[in-house]
């Protein structure tokens, strides 16, 4: 398959348009920076509300990571699918890679500016940055893979919901409400999200994200990426974009 930069920008450039034109998507978009004001005004003073003080952040990342790579990739997708503009690149010499590429791209950056957004509107110490932007990113791939996958499946936009909503709960409630019962916790050991928490929290607290007691958080997250560029690869060969 093809992936010429030319394209590949013009696409980006096409994609971010389409991203700030759809109600949905600008609804995914401003949930979390929402979300991060909200909390920040009633668990400001973290001390004496005895949480972390990471807290905030780490759970509006949380959302995210969950809802705009799931849901608003592959409803970027789906819309496409509806207007039949999707037809029309695929008849304009624009290859599937190029396509993916270019929502991957452009889903990825939205998601950094919202990240460091809510960085900033949490107060973190402007240290802990370069660290955040990182772990964040390398998870983040996991989930703009499966939100391709879901964007595959999907006929609408309707459908996406539907589709993304299981890998939504999947990653979002599992670190959020660890340490509650057995369960809980054994899928949160093997879901990237919650692997990502550890990172960043231990990170907070001085310790190295490259230190041993990581290897196993990165190596989780390693798998999640590349479970989900099989399972891409599988459906894309199943059904293609267009179906």
């Amino acid at each position: 398959m093809k992936l010429r930069m030319h394209t590949l920008a013009v696409l980006i450039k096409k994609d971010f348009r389409l991203m700030f034109t759809n109600k949905n998507m600008l609804i995914m978009i401003l949930l979390p920076i929402g979300f991060a004001v909200l909390y920040q005004t009633i668990f400001g003073d973290v001390k004496e509300a005895g949480m972390p003080r990471n807290f905030v952040l780490t759970l509006c990342e949380l959302l995210n990571l969950s809802a705009i790579p799931l849901t608003g990739l592959a409803m970027m997708v789906a819309e496409e699918k509806e207007k039949n503009t999707l037809r029309v690149l695929m008849l304009s010499d624009v290859s599937a890679l190029e396509y993916i590429f270019s929502k991957i791209i452009s889903v990825l950056v939205l998601m950094e500016l919202i990240t460091i957004v809510i960085f900033f509107i949490t107060a973190t110490q402007l240290s802990y940055l370069p660290m955040f932007l990182l772990v964040t990113t390398v998870t983040s791939i996991s989930m703009l893979l499966f939100g391709s996958v879901v964007g595959l499946l999907s006929k609408d936009q309707m459908s996406t919901s539907t589709l993304s909503t299981p890998l939504m709960i999947l990653f979002l409630i599992p670190p959020m409400f660890q340490n509650m019962n057995e369960v809980i916790d054994k899928i949160a050991s093997i879901v990237p999200t919650t692997r990502m928490m550890a990172i960043i929290n231990d990170a907070m607290n001085g310790m190295s994200i490259l230190s041993q007691e990581h290897l196993l958080d990165f190596g989780i997250i390693l798998v999640w990426i590349l479970l989900g560029v099989v399972t891409f690869a599988m459906m894309y060969r199943r059904k293609g974009f267009d179906n």
